[in-house]
């Protein structure tokens, strides 16, 4: 008798634990589905938002955002990186309010919780400041914005201390830190831009020391020198890092003294960039860079500043390019830059009923004698003739005609000699604020 309770006793501990386990099995089971539901909830709020941001709506969108990051912090936490997406978009539909308070916090949240990633994965913080970079470039560039200069020191600061993140992990002279750089230089560019639509500013605007000089400020002319000495320390910081090195390349080299020169250019120092552009194309030729490749190279009409660095030798890349120009203006706070590469327009932003289609020349003249005047002809464009405008008035014809005429385009070479290039064209679209302008005065 005591053996057959003890035998049933085991058979009834045995039919527990395996129900048991399979409450557990169908627990665990229910609530990966149910994470799986959530998840695929929040994906489907924030299609819903970048649906509405699309069509204007851009309250509803914000509810539909702010909704999305309260699911992912319900189901993976106040501080999950999943919220990052719905986050950012957020953010861009609180700009597109002007509601900049309200933007700010969502900045301030979105740096905090980036600051959290960097002691977990150095790569995964970057791609956060990558992110709050363009987010605060994109703030920046609001015309009706009154604190664009604020935002635009915000994208530099946040470039350095991903700069400084690099160093202390990865080393001093580690390549990965060449983006950053660039990225640093092209925003001097913009605050040099800046600086000469707006006039006077503060010290904490015109200058990299952390320290305000309350009641300080410098000069415009002296505020513009400085970006162009901090751009130009950039640059040559960037040649160092491939400079010396085992597979370090004459061709890199070369490139980067095409960057440098472009950098003069910018800053009006144009015969000294003229000198340098031949030593440039000398270079690439004693690198063992074919001399057909290198006449194309210098044949492309590219507005400066360039996007992004090229550090290697892409003659395929150079064969690919379209003969016509395209340039996206961004902002009228930075009306000779391009829209950065990195800053994603949303959908809509490349409007084809704002756009027109221009034809100019870059001339050459006569430079080569020690007296020789370098004319601003080759960096211009002239002979400039609007072809086609959408819409077509003699307002926006006048509009894009003023614009395009401000762009510097890197001179065109062949053999190391200036060369006179016609009939570029280049399809130029209009930038927000003056999609409104245009509206206006039809």
């Amino acid at each position: 008798m005591s053996r057959s309770f003890s035998a049933m006793a085991a058979l009834i501990s045995l039919v527990a634990l395996v129900t048991s386990a399979h409450g557990q099995e169908a627990v665990i089971s229910q609530q990966a589905w149910l994470n799986n539901y959530q998840r695929f909830y929040a994906e489907q709020l924030v299609e819903q938002g970048i649906l509405a941001m699309q069509q204007g709506e851009f309250q509803s969108a914000e509810q539909d955002f702010s909704k999305a990051i309260q699911v992912v912090k319900v189901n993976n936490g106040l501080h999950s990186a999943l919220q990052g997406p719905a986050l950012s978009h957020l953010i861009e539909s609180l700009l597109a309010q002007g509601r900049w308070e309200a933007a700010d916090q969502q900045l301030a949240y979105f740096e905090w919780l980036n600051k959290r990633s960097y002691s977990q994965n150095i790569f995964d913080y970057l791609e956060g400041s990558r992110e709050l970079s363009r987010l605060y470039l994109q703030a920046s560039a609001y015309y009706t914005n009154p604190r664009s200069a604020r935002y635009l020191i915000s994208a530099k600061n946040l470039n350095w201390r991903a700069v400084s993140s690099i160093e202390a992990t990865l080393g001093t002279d580690h390549p990965l830190l060449t983006p950053w750089l660039y990225d640093i230089v092209l925003i001097h560019f913009y605050q040099a831009s800046l600086e000469k639509r707006k006039g006077m500013t503060s010290y904490e605007f015109k200058s990299d020391d952390g320290e305000i000089v309350a009641g300080w400020a410098l000069g415009k002319n002296e505020s513009i020198q400085l970006s162009y000495s901090i751009g130009n320390e950039l640059l040559l910081r960037i040649c160092s890092l491939y400079t010396g090195r085992e597979n370090a390349s004459a061709v890199t080299d070369a490139l980067m003294q095409v960057y440098l020169d472009d950098w003069e250019l910018l800053f009006d120092n144009t015969r000294m960039a003229m000198s340098h552009y031949r030593n440039a194309y000398a270079a690439l030729d004693r690198s063992g860079v074919v001399k057909s490749e290198i006449n194309l190279f210098f044949s492309q009409s590219i507005v400066l500043p360039a996007g992004e660095l090229a550090i290697d030798w892409q003659p395929e890349k150079e064969q690919a390019l379209d003969t016509t120009v395209r340039f996206i203006a961004w902002s009228t706070n930075y009306p000779d830059a391009a829209i950065p590469v990195f800053h994603n327009p949303p959908s809509g932003s490349l409007a084809p009923e704002f756009k027109v289609l221009a034809n100019f020349s870059l001339l050459a003249v006569n430079s080569t004698g020690a007296t020789a005047k370098i004319s601003d002809a080759y960096f211009s464009p002239q002979q400039l003739l609007i072809q086609q405008a959408i819409p077509d008035s003699e307002f926006v014809r006048e509009l894009a005609h003023n614009a395009i005429g401000q762009l510097i385009l890197r001179p065109h070479l062949d053999s190391g000699a200036l060369d006179t290039h016609d009939n570029i064209e280049l399809e130029y679209f209009f930038t927000p604020e003056e999609h409104a302008m245009i509206i206006g005065n039809n």
